[in-house]
């Protein structure tokens, strides 16, 4: 984080009104942790007579994870930090952005900064791959530019008065531990959490209030805070740590809610047109094929000839004599029979187109 002639003048300001130790709980006005993003697990270090500095690795994504501190007033570094850092960390990008000033004038400025987790003026850390993450400057420094040391969404706050604390209690140690809150694979952190807790010269934790209406009760008698990695004039995307700039972010934010909202809505149509449309041409297909069928059908039936009805034989039509019988061709006689006639047997059948004939 910053650090210079500015911090030094913040410190001589404000570090004669700070009320700290005892166990007095915090309380903030609600909650601000994001319960989407997971981090490192928030405990304070083991108390020790010496300073500690634990980084943890980065993660697949080349993502810091957690840095953590446990120091004195002496021990903080006495070298001046590097003027220009050169890593860069997972996602980094940079924008100078258009933002409003009071006086309603439009500059611009560098979104991002390399953030520090844990800030220069406690570890003495310059390009440490594991405490470097990509961090809006406002949630840096407290402004857009420059820096305002009274926000309490800025980290610049709270490291200030550390720095006070550990001032004001020489004989203490500051246990501080700084995590970075991911949204599943995002590059950028959404949320960075603050978790701190002093301990005297006999090892016994110190509760710490800052005064801010964000701290937390966290584990082990620590006091936490969580701050958004956003900034008033842009739109990030966490998952590339790529931007948009904005004078008007709820207004911005509204159109890209009313645009998200028509094209879901078009597509919901579109989706139900296209479904009438298969249903209907299903529909029309199996007509189709209902009306293929009835007409094949049609044209079978008309293609078979009709079968030859047979009249069922009658009492007349039967040689109920006994005897064999003769049967004549219509249209001939018993005299003109020959070639014309036939016998049937007792029981038999008047062939069709003869008559009965007694001679």
């Amino acid at each position: 984080m910053f650090n210079g002639i500015k911090r030094a003048v913040l410190l001589t300001a404000f570090s004669s009104s700070l009320v700290f130790g005892g166990m007095t709980q915090v309380s903030a006005d609600q909650t601000y942790r994001d319960p989407s993003l997971t981090g490192a697990t928030q405990q304070p270090l083991g108390f020790s007579n010496s300073e500690q500095l634990i980084l943890s690795n980065q993660d697949d994504k080349h993502r810091a994870t957690d840095a953590h501190i446990q120091l004195t007033y002496h021990d903080k570094p006495s070298a001046k930090r590097a003027k220009r850092l050169t890593y860069n960390p997972a996602g980094w990008h940079n924008y100078r952005f258009k933002y409003e000033k009071a006086n309603g004038k439009i500059s611009k400025e560098w979104l991002f900064n390399r953030g520090h987790l844990v800030g220069y003026q406690f570890s003495g850390l310059n390009d440490e791959p594991k405490n470097l993450v990509p961090e809006t400057a406002y949630l840096n420094t407290g402004a857009l530019k420059s820096m305002n040391g009274a926000n309490k969404k800025a980290m610049l706050y709270y490291e200030n008065h550390l720095a006070a604390w550990l001032k004001s209690h020489k004989s203490y140690r500051l246990d501080y531990q700084v995590t970075p809150m991911y949204l599943n694979d995002e590059l950028l952190p959404r949320q960075i959490r603050l978790a701190y807790v002093g301990y005297n010269s006999h090892g016994d934790k110190v509760k710490i209030n800052l005064h801010s209406s964000r701290e937390e009760n966290g584990m082990d008698d620590a006091t936490v805070v969580y701050l958004n990695n956003d900034s008033p004039n842009a739109i990030i995307d966490y998952t590339t740590g790529t931007a948009r700039n904005t004078l008007n972010k709820s207004e911005t934010l509204k159109q890209d809610r009313d645009i998200a909202a028509k094209a879901s809505s078009d597509a919901a149509a579109k989706a139900s047109a296209d479904a009438a449309a298969q249903a209907a041409a299903a529909e029309s297909a199996a007509r189709a094929a209902s009306e293929a069928t009835a007409q094949q059908a049609a044209q079978t039936q008309a293609a078979t000839p009709p079968s030859a009805v047979v009249p069922a034989p009658t009492t007349d039509n039967i040689n109920q004599s006994g005897a064999y019988k003769w049967a004549i061709q219509d249209g001939f006689n018993w005299q003109t029979r020959k070639g014309h006639s036939t016998r049937v047997a007792p029981g038999g059948v008047l062939p069709a187109g003869y008559h009965w004939q007694v001679p």
